[in-house]
């Protein structure tokens, strides 16, 4: 079982790393805003191109910044460190590596495999 001084640790880890990921939404809204349309077509695929990046990122951002939201939800609730799947306690290790993690690496691991029998 993870103790109150890791969680609280993880819980400012996570804090700054929702602060850093809001803020690259943030710039990142104002560089699609600031986006000239250039004249060639060379010009214009790279630009597509880029902006696709800079969307695909942007997507998982925004992913991230939900799933550290619900992290410090458990944490407020006194939920964090189970298991969504088992119920069972997530290790240490696995929350310090991913803090987010709602699942232990057994459940995870069983999810990933269900889910690649049906991609």
């Amino acid at each position: 079982m993870i103790s109150d001084q890791q969680i609280e640790t993880i819980r400012l880890q996570l804090v700054e790393q929702l602060n850093e990921t809001q803020q690259r939404l943030e710039q990142d809204s104002q560089l699609f805003k600031d986006k000239e349309d250039s004249g060639d077509d060379v010009d214009r695929a790279n630009q597509e191109e880029s902006q696709q990046l800079q969307l695909n990122r942007r997507q998982h951002d925004i992913a991230h910044v939900k799933s550290i939201k619900d992290a410090l939800r458990r944490i407020e609730e006194k939920d964090y460190g189970f298991c969504e799947g088992c119920g069972e306690d997530i290790s240490s290790a696995r929350l310090n590596a991913r803090p987010e993690s709602r699942y232990c690496i057994d459940c995870q691991d069983y999810r990933e495999r269900k889910s690649s029998q049906y991609a």
